[in-house]
């Protein structure tokens, strides 16, 4: 198999944030309509992905426009990405125009569905312009996947890239190539990051990264985290830590087992019961990087 399609319900739930957490998605589709509500639903979506560290490949909107007997377009529900919207899914998506597409309301792929014979394999004459934009799409797809696998391709523009100073020079890496691996005597990690030029290690204790937001990075508040924590768990939805307190002479926050959560992070098991998952962005934060400014 070479590639899997995953067709997900719309919005940003559980469903999603799961699957992104336990699968390495290579990237996604976004899909909408042209009405505005659809069109924000889509943003969010959009915007959800590229934080669990999957890149947007393309965007399609359904029910774009009919052609009339005379030939001419119309669009009965607005331009949609055809119009405004596109700004932000060229300027801060980073899309380029040839990976956007606009289908029709269409009657040939209407019954295409109903018949459960794909307009692909039926291609009717004329279904032409129908199977024209599904084709470009297919190809879009393909060629952005291969380009990502190589790391190239204007979908690293998506990429959330963090800056470390070392003692020549600063040095720029992708967050997402970031790898954790938890050291034999248990209580530290050893942090490896990779840019187009090199690659560095680096070591975080275990008890300071416990000390810091999963999500973020940032240190928490004293009043945010309790040296009294006998059990904690990360909401994989919402990033919550929930605690139940216990009274402890020494606690001690060594981190026990280590898994990875698809391209967001990873999940940590500590020695006082709490799993937490931790976002790539968080561990290079800990480790000492900044964030580069056209990433904020």
């Amino acid at each position: 198999m070479d590639i899997l399609l995953l067709d997900l319900p719309p919005g940003t739930g559980d469903v999603q944030m799961t699957i992104c957490q336990e699968l390495e998605l290579s990237g996604a589709v976004a899909v909408t309509t042209p009405s505005k509500l659809a069109i924000t639903d889509a943003r969010k979506g959009i915007d959800m992905f590229r934080s669990m560290g999957v890149s947007t490949l393309a965007a399609v909107e359904n029910m774009s426009y009919f052609t009339c007997e005379g030939g001419g377009k119309h669009y009965p529900f607005g331009k949609g990405i055809g119009g405004d919207s596109s700004t932000f899914l060229k300027e801060e998506v980073g899309l380029k125009s040839s990976n956007i597409f606009q289908l029709p309301i269409s009657e040939f792929t209407n019954t295409s569905n109903d018949e459960g014979s794909p307009l692909c394999c039926s291609r009717p004459a004329d279904a032409a312009s129908e199977i024209f934009v599904f084709s470009k799409l297919a190809k879009t797809v393909a060629t952005e996947l291969i380009l990502l696998r190589n790391g190239k391709g204007d979908m690293e523009k998506q990429a959330t890239v963090v800056t470390l100073v070392d003692e020549s020079h600063k040095n720029r890496y992708d967050v997402a190539s970031l790898q954790l691996v938890l050291n034999k005597e248990g209580k530290t990690f050893t942090v490896r990051l990779f840019s187009e030029s090199g690659a560095t290690q680096l070591s975080i204790n275990g008890e300071d990264l416990r000390l810091r937001h999963p999500k973020t990075g940032e240190m928490l508040e004293n009043e945010d985290i309790s040296t009294d924590i006998e059990n904690a768990t990360c909401s994989s939805s919402s990033n919550q830590i929930i605690v139940q307190q216990h009274q402890h002479k020494q606690p001690k926050f060594i981190p026990m087992k280590v898994d990875k959560k698809g391209r967001y992070g990873y999940e940590i098991e500590f020695s006082d019961g709490a799993t937490i998952i931790y976002s790539m962005l968080s561990i290079a934060i800990a480790a000492g990087g900044k964030v580069k400014e056209d990433n904020l």
